[in-house]
């Protein structure tokens, strides 16, 4: 981030990566976590 930036925008850009980190479908996350942790076999 710019140290040049004023709360308000800072607070802007962490929302937008916020919501873009949240894109990502929860069932897929949950889908690799599944077969991360499913036993072999």
């Amino acid at each position: 981030m710019n140290a040049d930036m004023t709360p308000i925008e800072r607070l802007t850009l962490s929302r937008s990566h916020l919501a873009h980190a949240l894109r990502d479908p929860v069932w897929l996350i949950l889908l690799r976590r599944w077969l991360k942790e499913k036993p072999p076999g």
